[in-house]
This record gives C-alpha cells, sequence and structure tokens, in this order.
C-alpha cells in the first residue's frame, strides 16, 4: 500500500469515527453533561467501573470495533492517564485472545480467506518483534491483523512487546481526543494532531525501507 492511501486511510479512519460520535444516536450519549454523569458514577463505584470498562472493551476488541472507539471512550469516562492504561490493556488482553484463537484453530481454517496477506508476511524474513511492530502499522483491521499474527511463527512474547509498542502512539491519540472534554481541549486536539502527523511521517519513512510494508 503506498503512501497517499495510508494517509487516505489515516484521515477517513479519523472523520467516520468523528461521524459516529456526531451523527449517530451515540451523540446522546457523548455530551458533556452525560460524560460527567458517567465519570460521577464511576468515581461512586470505581472498581466495578474499572471492571466494566475493561470487560465491555474486551468484548469489542474481539468482535471487531475499532479500537480507537475503545480509547476514546476510555478517555472520555476516566481522563487520559488512567483512560490510556486501561484501553491499552483491554485492547492487548483482546487482540491476545485473537492472536491464540487462530493460532489454535490453523492455517487450514483461514488460509484461503487470507491467503494474500500471508503470502506477504512468508516472503518476509525479519526480526519477530520488528515484524509485528510493522504489521500495527498497516491500516488493516483489529481483527484481521491479529488474526494473521496468529498464524505466523511470532513468539507469543514477541506478539505482546510488538503489539504494545505498535499500538501505543494510536492509543495516545485516540484518548488525548477523548480526554479533551475534562480541559485543555485546544491543546490536547493540538498534541493529538502532531502525533498523528509525526506517525504519518514514521510509517511513510518505515514504507520506504520495508519490504513488508511495501508489499502491503
Amino acid at each position: 500500500m503506498d503512501d497517499k492511501k495510508r494517509f487516505f486511510m489515516l484521515f477517513v479512519s479519523i472523520f467516520f469515527i468523528f461521524a459516529i460520535f456526531r451523527f449517530t444516536p451515540l451523540k446522546d450519549y457523548t455530551t458533556l453533561d452525560r460524560i460527567r454523569g458517567i465519570k460521577k458514577i464511576v468515581e461512586l463505584y470505581p472498581y466495578k467501573g474499572v471492571f466494566l470498562f475493561l470487560t465491555i472493551s474486551f468484548l469489542f476488541v474481539i468482535v471487531g470495533v475499532p479500537k480507537s472507539i475503545i480509547c476514546i471512550g476510555g478517555g472520555l469516562i476516566f481522563g487520559f492517564w488512567k483512560g490510556l492504561l486501561l484501553a491499552s490493556t483491554a485492547v492487548i488482553a483482546g487482540s491476545f485472545t485473537i492472536f491464540i484463537i487462530a493460532r489454535l484453530l490453523g492455517a487450514p481454517f483461514f488460509y484461503k480467506r487470507l491467503k494474500k496477506y500471508l503470502t506477504v508476511i512468508e516472503r518476509y524474513k525479519g526480526n519477530q518483534f520488528i515484524t509485528v511492530l510493522l504489521l500495527k502499522q498497516i491500516p488493516l483491521p483489529c481483527l484481521l491483523n491479529n488474526t494473521l499474527l496468529g498464524l505466523t511463527p511470532v513468539s507469543i512474547p514477541m506478539f505482546l512487546l510488538g503489539s504494545l509498542v505498535g499500538q501505543l502512539p494510536s492509543n495516545i491519540v485516540f484518548t488525548l481526543y477523548g480526554s479533551s472534554v475534562h480541559g485543555n481541549t485546544l491543546l490536547k486536539i493540538f498534541l493529538a494532531t502532531i502525533i498523528i502527523i509525526a506517525l504519518f511521517i514514521c510509517v511513510r519513512y518505515l514504507g520506504s525501507k520495508s519490504k513488508l510494508l511495501k508489499e502491503f
């Protein structure tokens, strides 16, 4: 996938997420008053609130809901730092579950459906950590991305480490957007936008150097 397509996919994703929260019934649940109400409930029942958020977010990842929505939700409800920690935990847990399911079911179940992608990965003989890190930068659905990695020889520790590092920049961006309702709105939106631009530049550079990203 070339740079123009990556850039286009990035901004389409951001616009799509914005549209979901602006033009669907979800907008009624993301008003400032509603968010403050949810935040008060979470503060009254902190452990139950955290458990409920982690459980719902984990299930969202399993069924293919974009992790950006989970991170925005974490920022909205818990603020930046706590929201980032909880959202990242849920995303990693859900990603790991998909990875294990794909590995247990094995290639025969998925190969015909994912042959195009698996052929590209099989031709790339690189460090396992780098393989995971690079694949996390490709604009593929989280469900597909983790399934593909489950069908490769990537070890569990390398999958977890590569996923944590590879997903962190985008998690920071969307959690910043979500937490902007709690104050310093312009600063957080500005920082998130700067990180998006920096992330795009890094992916563009990696794409020019990596055979794996070039073929995707």
